[in-house]
């Protein structure tokens, strides 16, 4: 039997799409919700700030770059914004960090002397440490300003009685500096710090803070301390080469092509003659680890060229001076006989081989 067209449309009848369908299947479907006209919109309340945590700061702490301290600026009404809650806490850690220098008690013993030896870490500086320990001068006590006291305890800086005061950084402002110094009262400040050669392209930026900002921080400090009568700054023969004539040297070449340190160095020194504080300027040849092996030659400033001398006779120089009344004004070179190079030894050498005689070693 054949069937109609009516028939065979009736019996495969064309599913019709639902309304709801969406068009493709990725697609979703699309409906808008219409609020009612007569109600507002629901605002939602802020929510609540975060609970603020109190950060306590040291009265004595400052920025190096601020007037005031954070504490006074902790005083505004006005809420602190993240950012300046930020800067707070890392404000906290710098000053916890710090904190030694802060909060140290006297070191030193009622009665006694304080020298207190800056960059005492260092590999001239511990050989200063241990001379004026082995000096044992009954009315003087030792200090070690050093920036790592566990590198300081490593090294056996803290030997004997010396004491040691962490977190002492050059860098720091004048008055966090001052503050430390005042803390120990110390009276006799040894500066045995400089930079050290590394990132060729960051010399000039490390010898300049350290050794001139650096030195001129600590001048200002121990004028600021009120207890500081003496400072005895380390340099280098050459530091004021370019006027005593000797720029074009193979010496002041070699040297200042490190960052310009002894430009950096001369500023540092000039700022100590300057500060009214008493000093003595000692300005060493070429610095050599092994013991000395000749006699040693001083000279007054602007006169050595050349030269070499063991760290160990910088040592006793540096902690002569400390003490000595005739360094009291002075700027001297000390080198050790026989390390000249050629055409550059002092003129009459031999007037100025002064040996174990610490009476002729400030002329």
């Amino acid at each position: 039997r054949t069937r109609e067209p009516s028939d065979l449309t009736r019996a495969s009848p064309r599913p019709r799409r639902a309304r709801s369908a969406p068009v493709h299947a990725h697609e979703p479907i699309r409906r808008r919700r219409r609020a009612p006209r007569d109600t507002p919109p629901r605002i939602r309340p802020p929510p609540p700030p975060p609970p603020r945590r109190a950060v306590r700061h040291r009265a004595m702490a400052s920025s190096p770059d601020a007037d005031t301290t954070p504490a006074e600026a902790n005083l505004s009404e006005r809420p602190p914004s993240r950012r300046q809650t930020l800067v707070s806490a890392l404000a906290a850690s710098v000053l916890a960090s710090a904190s030694p220098l802060a909060s140290s008690p006297a070191l030193a013993a009622e009665g006694k002397r304080t020298v207190l030896v800056v960059g005492a870490t260092g590999a001239t500086g511990r050989l200063v440490v241990d001379e004026l320990r082995r000096r044992g001068d009954a009315d003087a006590a030792v200090v070690a300003a050093v920036r790592s006291e566990e590198k300081a305890k490593k090294l056996g800086v803290d030997k004997g009685d010396v004491e040691l005061l962490p977190g002492f950084d050059v860098t720091m402002s004048a008055n966090v500096l001052a503050t430390a110094m005042k803390s120990v009262d110390a009276e006799i400040v040894v500066v045995c710090t400089g930079f050290v050669p590394g990132n060729p392209f960051k010399m000039a930026a490390a010898a300049r803070a350290v050794d001139n900002e650096g030195v001129v921080h600590l001048v200002d400090a121990a004028k600021r301390s009120g207890t500081v009568k003496r400072i005895v700054l380390i340099s280098s023969i050459l530091t004021d080469g370019r006027a005593m004539g000797a720029e074009d040297s193979p010496g002041f070449k070699i040297t200042n092509a490190f960052g310009g340190v002894l430009d950096e160095k001369l500023v540092g020194e000039r700022a100590l003659i300057d500060s009214g504080v008493e000093y003595c300027i000692v300005r060493p040849a070429g610095l050599r680890g092994e013991p000395p092996k000749t006699e040693l030659v001083v000279t007054p400033g602007n006169v050595m060229a050349s030269g070499e001398v063991s760290r160990e006779l910088v040592a006793r120089v540096m902690a002569e001076a400390a003490f000595a009344p005739g360094a009291a004004g002075k700027i001297v070179e000390i080198a050790e006989t026989g390390t000249f190079a050629p055409g550059y030894e002092p003129a009459e050498v031999s007037r100025f081989v002064v040996g174990d005689d610490k009476t002729r070693w400030f002329p």
